[in-house]
């Protein structure tokens, strides 16, 4: 894992370089554990590679994070930096869990969904994963509608209103049964 920390610290990566880096920590646990240290780190360019890397694991195996769910939501919670997030948000979509709803995770993807304070990612991944909650609550699907049916889409980036409009596609879908 040292070889990976330094490689993870040295320079700007590539998709390729993050594949074999994934490859390496496959699914060890141990090695997770570890990435997810180092994810916490402010350090840069160690932190945001390392959930790089967490968002690719992520991908490929949905029970990875599991065990790690609620721990990467609070560091969603408390991070400030829209880069992290938006991986961190990736994590968290791309994780299967079996649990009711984090309302503190649900909160902070109503709050920022819609924030033209936040990156466009991170909008985008929010409302993404509003949706995501909002299906394992059904009864919660009408609001998180009329949120969006509500938002001023003059204020967004494309990639904010498309994201919006299939969500709400796919809520109106769901409604029909």
């Amino acid at each position: 894992m040292e070889k990976i920390k330094e490689i993870l610290q040295s320079h700007r990566l590539n998709k390729y370089e993050i594949e074999q880096i994934t490859e390496a920590i496959g699914r060890n646990a141990k090695k997770i554990h570890t990435l997810l240290q180092w994810a916490q780190k402010e350090e840069d360019p160690l932190a945001w590679h390392a959930w790089w890397v967490c968002d690719h694991l992520a991908k490929g195996d949905h029970s990875l994070f599991c065990e790690h769910y609620g721990e990467v939501i609070r560091l969603l919670l408390e991070s400030n930096h829209d880069g992290k997030q938006r991986l961190m948000l990736n994590v968290l979509m791309n994780t299967q869990s079996s649990g009711p709803i984090s309302i503190p995770l649900l909160n902070f993807c109503l709050d920022n969904m819609l924030s033209p304070q936040k990156a466009t990612a991170v909008q985008a991944s929010c409302i993404k994963m509003a949706y995501q909650l909002c299906k394992k609550e059904p009864e919660l699907l009408p609001e998180l509608k009329v949120i969006l049916e509500n938002a001023d889409p003059d204020f967004f980036t494309p990639a904010t209103q498309g994201v919006t409009t299939k969500v709400l596609k796919a809520i109106a879908k769901q409604q029909r049964g």
